[in-house]
This record gives C-alpha cells, structure tokens and sequence, in this order.
C-alpha cells in the first residue's frame, strides 16, 4: 500500500467495509530490519490528537533546552563584550542550540509535520564539538593533543557522511552508528579525565558537578541509544530532561565561575586605574605617562603641551595645603575640560601638567591657550583660591628628526618656562 525511506509517518485511510489489515513491511535499510513499529487504528483527529499529546511533553523538554541555549549564548555575549572572559559558557550556549534543535526535530510533533529531517542529523554530529570545548574549558584540561584529534575526527565525520549522503551511497540514516561511536568515544574521553584528576588528587567544586552530570548523561545516552536501535526512536522525555539537567547543573556552575571572573576583572581594572590615574585631579599620572613614552612608537604629527602653575608655593606657605590642593585641583580641570577632547591630559609633578595631542599638525593650539587664560581669569573673579591661579604653557610639534617624545616635551618645557617670566605679554 506505500513505499518510504526514513522515519515517518504513514496514514492509510481504511475502507468502511474493511474487517481486518495486513501490513508487509521490508526494510529499506539492512540496520533498521527487526526494529519494533508502532500502529495507531482510529479516525485522523484520534490520531493526531493521541500522538500530539504523548510526545507533547519531550517537545516542550526540547524547546526548553533550546531556549537554555539561546539565553546562555546571549548572556555570553552580552558580558564577553565588557569583560572579555573565556568561551565556557559560549560552548555551553551552542552545545544545548544544537541539543535543543536536534531534541526538537526528533519528537512525534515535528516528525508529523516534516517529511525530511537531515537537518536533525547535522545537529546530532556537529554537537560532540562544542560540548568537548566546554568539557575541556570546564575541567580545565591541559591535553593539548586528543582533544584535537577528537575534534578533528569529528569534523572528518561531519564532511565524509555529508558527501557519502548526499551522492546518495550511504545516507544520514544508515552512517548514524559513526556519530553514536563519535559521542561514546567523547564519554570515554571525559571518564579518563575525571579518573586522571581523581587519582591526581585535584577534585574541586567543578569536577564535583562534572561528575554528577556526566552520570546523567551516561545514563540518558544508553537509554537513547538503546532505544533508537529498538525502535527507530529515541527515548522520550527521560534523555531529554537528563541532558537539561546536565545543562542547568554545568550551567549555573559555569555562571559562579563567570561571575567570579567578572569581579577578578573589575577589580584589576580599579587596580589598574588606581596605578594609571593620578588620584587627586583625575587626569593620568607619571606612571601613565612614562608607559606612554615606553610603548608609543609612532608619534608622528603629535603635539605635546605643557603646563606649570605659577603660585603654588606661595598659595601652600600662606593659606596651608588645603588651599594648596584647590589650587592643583581647579587649574587641573580647567586644563581637562579643555584640552582632554583631543589627546590625554598628564599629571607629571607636583604643578606640571601636560597634554599630547595626536595628529596635531593643523591643531590650533593658541586659540585653545587663550581659551584656557580666559577660564584662569573667570576662576579668580571667583575668589574660590585666596591666591591667584596662573598656569604658565609652552608647546612643541614633533618634527622628522624626532625619535623621542620626550625629546619634544623639553622643547615645550623651554616655551613654557619662557612664558612663565612673561605670561600676560604671552597669552592675554
């Protein structure tokens, strides 16, 4: 009565008058012969209805699973963008997509609606590669050799049943034995990993929760298997629920470790701007400086700028170091606020400051250090320093035979010192 290759689903509409049915079957494929098939006998709405409501529950488990994947994935990028940790919950996140695609396909609902299903076989050979990248992220293995060899395999699998598939000699169907050989190679794998650390003495919390998941898995990769080679299908809800709990259980352990990165790296960021800025005004410190003059090879066209306050001794021997400090701390902002938006500004001494400002060749520098006078002389209308601010400024333009920044900021020293004698003939 009807010719099919594959698992599907085949509905023949009885005549009323029919007493009794008689099903042939042959084998398309010599793995599938002797495998137990099911009969449904009633009207088509039965049918659908009874099918539909026994697999509901595996479909929802997969669709479940598929959303883990797709929040552990979206979470991952969101935090790697701003922290730039490791990729553990990256393989997580698509190790339980392709779970969660290939659960899905495979369930009553979708083999319903879909005649062809390679898709569910490339999901189920292309998963044993992220989910051996998180296993080795996870425990931390240092093998640097069968990992890859299993991966490669893999990969050689993945193309070699793709070409054999379809040319049409050996289709998804018959080659699905290579991708299970593939899965229990990788289960073997991890066993002699987690045995290799036992025996080393290195258990800690994560290969604990390594190895509670891994029996889980074990287990609901036997029932599986053993019940596709049954009956042509897998094992329902219990693999299902044992691989999301396997997923929630590595998960939730992977996000503690995540979290705990997060605040390592937060606080060397806070440590590292804490050695970088000067903790006073704000601006980069000596340190941030010297590092600059250390690492930057190309200072071509940069500008370096220097400042030096005028009064800041008499301001400190008269009025005390509070006075003092406000005297550092406002001229300092007022060279911010004004030079800070075309290069870094520098705390480098006691009352000097300085600026270096990249591609500088057509920077119009005195309109900026008039800008900055008229800021100096609206600050002591104020009357907020009992001394008055002056800040004296020289500037220097890195030429061809400059090899050395520091070269150009004694150049700009020179100016600056010069000016400091003449400041109001300079710039006002």
């Amino acid at each position: 009565m009807g010719y099919t290759t594959g698992n599907v689903w085949n509905f023949v509409k009885l005549p009323t008058y029919a007493q009794s049915v008689i099903v042939r079957l042959k084998p398309c494929y010599p793995e599938v012969a002797g495998q137990i098939e099911q009969y449904y006998i009633g009207s088509g709405n039965e049918i659908y209805t009874g099918i539909l409501r026994q697999s509901m529950p595996a479909f929802i488990a997969s669709v479940f699973i598929l959303l883990v994947g797709l929040f552990i994935t979206s979470y991952w990028i969101i935090i790697h963008n701003s922290s730039h940790i490791d990729g553990l919950l990256y393989y997580l996140g698509i190790f339980s997509i392709l779970l969660g695609l290939w659960a899905t396909n495979e369930t009553n609902v979708f083999t319903l609606m879909l005649l062809n299903r390679r898709a569910a076989f490339l999901f189920l050979m292309i998963m044993p590669i992220p989910f051996l990248m998180f296993v080795k992220n996870f425990l931390e293995i240092n093998d640097n050799k069968i990992w890859k060899i299993i991966c490669s395999l893999c990969m050689i699998q993945i193309i070699v049943c793709c070409l054999l598939h379809f040319t049409g000699l050996y289709e998804f169907r018959r080659s699905i034995w290579v991708t299970h050989l593939s899965i229990c190679l990788l289960l073997i794998y991890m066993i002699i990993v987690i045995v290799c650390k036992i025996v080393k003495k290195q258990v800690n919390q994560r290969l604990k929760a390594c190895m509670t998941a891994l029996i889980l898995i074990i287990v609901a990769t036997i029932v599986d298997m053993a019940g596709y080679y049954k009956t042509g299908n897998n094992a329902g809800i219990f693999g299902r629920l044992s691989f999301l709990i396997f997923i929630i259980i590595l998960g939730l352990e992977s996000v503690r470790q995540a979290l705990v990165s997060l605040k390592k790296g937060r606080r060397m960021e806070e440590l590292e701007q804490f050695a970088l800025n000067d903790s006073m005004t704000g601006l980069y410190n000596r340190n941030a400086y010297d590092l600059f003059v250390k690492n930057e090879t190309d200072i071509k066209n940069h500008m370096v700028v220097t400042f030096d306050l005028n009064n800041l001794k008499r301001c400190n021997d008269n009025y005390g170091h509070s006075a003092g400090d406000a005297y550092i701390i406002n001229p300092a902002h007022i060279v911010e606020n004004i030079f800070d938006r075309f290069g870094k500004c520098y705390r480098i001494g006691g009352d000097e400051f300085c600026c270096i400002v990249p591609d500088a060749a057509d920077f119009q520098i005195e309109r900026f250090i008039q800008k900055m006078q008229q800021d100096v002389a609206i600050l002591n209308n104020k009357n907020v320093i009992p001394t008055e601010v002056g800040i004296a400024c020289g500037y220097a333009l890195v030429t061809s035979a400059d090899k050395d920044i520091e070269k150009v900021r004694e150049r700009a020293d020179e100016m600056m010192y010069h000016n400091k004698k003449e400041p109001v003939k300079k710039f006002l």
